[in-house]
C-alpha cells in the first residue's frame, strides 16, 4: 500500500505566487508565477488579488495534470491574522474569514483562502505553518515599548528563521526544544529572531533595527515625526520611504547587494559605508538579543538571500562570534519548510492547532 503524501504548497508573495507540489518532503516540481504590474495596478486591496492568484493555483495544478483530488493535503502560507504560536494551524472557515478581514493585510492573507476552497473541493484539509504572525503570545516584558498606546509587533521572518533553526537542531544532534538560536534573516527585510526552545522568545523587528536593502529600519523618532509632518509627504509616502524605497535603495539606487558590492570594488566610498554600516547593524541586533537570555546562545545563524555574501556575513561573523559559534544557512526555504511542516503533521509528529478568534 502506498503511503506517500502528495502536498500542495501555495505561497503568494507581493508580485509572485509561489508553487509547489511535494511527495512527502521531496519537491516534484516548483514555480514562481510572475504577476505583471498592470495585472497588480487593478486591484486596490490584497483581497482584490485573489481570483488572479486562483487561477495562478489552478492554471498550475492543470499544467502539471494534478487533480485536486489526487492531493493528500495543502500548506499554505499564513498572514496576518492575530496572535498564534508557531507551528501549524488547521485551515477552517474561522481561520479563512479573519485572514480576508484582517487589518494589517499581507500577501500571505490570500493563501489560506485559496486552500481552503480547494480542500473542500477535494474532501481533505488544508493547513497553515509558521506564519507570519506566528510569534506565540509573548511575554508581556517584550511588548513594552515606552509609550503606551504603542505595542511591539511581534512580525517576522517566522518561518525560514524557524526552518534555519530546525535544520541547525538536526545538524547539532537536538531537540529543538533543548536549543537556544539567534537566527538573523538577511532579505529584502532584515530580522533578527531569538528562538528559544523552539518558540520565538523575542525579536528585532524590520522596522525597530537595522536597515537593509530596501527598509529604513529603526529610525531617529523625533526625526521621523518631525518629517511626517513636514507637509511633503502623506501617510503613504512616509511608509513606501520606510518599506521599498529605503534602506541601500534610498541611498545608492539598488537593492541588490551584488551591485552594492560592484560599486565597491570600483572605488565606491559611499557604497562602501553604507554596507558596512549595514553588517554592523545586524551585529549589534544580534548583540541585543544574545542579553535576553544571559548571553546563553547556542548558535547564531545567518539566513536569507543577503548570506550568499561572504564578504557581507564575514563582517557580521568577525562582530558576534564572541557571542557563539555563527552557522551561515544561506537562502530562503519558505516552500520545504511549508512542505516539510505539514508532512510532520500528516504523519503525526507534530499536531494541527484550531484557530481561535480574538475577541
Amino acid at each position: 500500500m502506498d503511503n506517500s503524501k502528495r502536498i500542495l504548497v501555495i505561497n503568494p508573495g507581493s508580485t509572485s505566487t509561489k508553487i509547489a507540489l511535494y511527495e512527502n518532503e521531496q519537491e516534484i516540481d516548483s514555480r514562481t508565477l510572475q504577476h505583471s504590474a498592470e495585472e497588480l495596478a487593478i486591484c486596490e486591496e490584497i483581497n482584490d488579488q485573489l481570483e488572479l492568484r486562483r487561477k495562478a493555483v489552478m492554471d498550475y495544478l492543470q499544467l502539471m495534470e494534478t487533480p485536486v483530488e489526487s492531493l493528500s493535503a495543502i500548506a499554505a502560507r499564513g498572514g496576518v491574522i492575530g496572535k498564534l504560536d508557531c507551528g501549524a494551524y488547521l485551515i477552517d472557515e474561522s481561520l479563512v474569514m479573519a485572514s480576508i478581514n484582517s487589518l494589517a493585510p499581507h500577501a500571505a492573507n490570500m493563501a489560506p483562502v485559496i486552500a481552503y476552497e480547494l480542500a473542500q473541493m477535494a474532501g481533505i484539509k488544508a493547513y497553515i505553518y509558521d506564519a507570519v504572525c506566528g510569534c506565540g503570545n509573548p511575554q508581556e516584558v517584550f511588548a513594552i515599548t515606552g509609550m503606551p498606546e504603542i505595542e511591539k509587533p511581534f512580525l517576522t521572518h517566522v518561518l525560514n528563521s524557524r526552518a534555519a533553526a530546525i535544520q541547525q537542531a538536526k545538524s547539532d544532534g537536538k531537540d529543538l526544544k533543548d536549543t537556544t538560536y539567534i537566527v538573523a534573516h538577511l532579505g529584502g527585510g532584515i530580522t533578527v529572531n531569538l528562538i528559544h526552545k523552539g518558540e520565538i522568545l523575542d525579536i528585532i523587528g524590520d522596522d525597530e533595527g537595522t536597515f537593509s536593502p530596501e527598509r529604513s529600519g529603526g529610525l531617529p523618532c523625533r526625526a521621523l515625526v518631525k518629517l511626517c509632518y513636514s507637509g511633503k509627504y502623506s501617510e503613504k509616502d512616509i511608509q513606501k520611504k520606510m518599506k521599498g524605497h529605503g534602506g541601500l535603495l534610498a541611498y545608492l539606487g539598488t537593492n541588490d547587494l551584488r551591485e552594492v558590492e560592484d560599486m565597491i570594488l570600483k572605488g565606491n566610498k559611499k557604497a562602501e559605508i553604507c554596507y558596512q554600516a549595514m553588517a554592523m547593524q545586524v551585529a549589534k541586533d544580534i548583540g541585543a538579543l544574545s542579553t535576553v537570555t544571559e548571553g546563553v546562545i547556542d548558535k547564531i545563524i545567518l539566513t536569507g538571500g543577503l548570506a550568499y555574501s561572504e564578504k557581507f556575513t564575514e563582517l557580521i561573523i568577525k562582530r558576534t562570534r564572541f557571542i557563539a559559534p555563527v552557522r551561515v544557512i544561506p537562502g530562503s526555504c519558505e516552500m520545504q519548510a511549508l512542505a516539510s511542516g505539514i508532512y510532520r503533521v500528516l504523519t503525526g509528529e507534530e499536531e494541527a492547532r484550531r484557530f481561535i478568534p480574538e475577541n
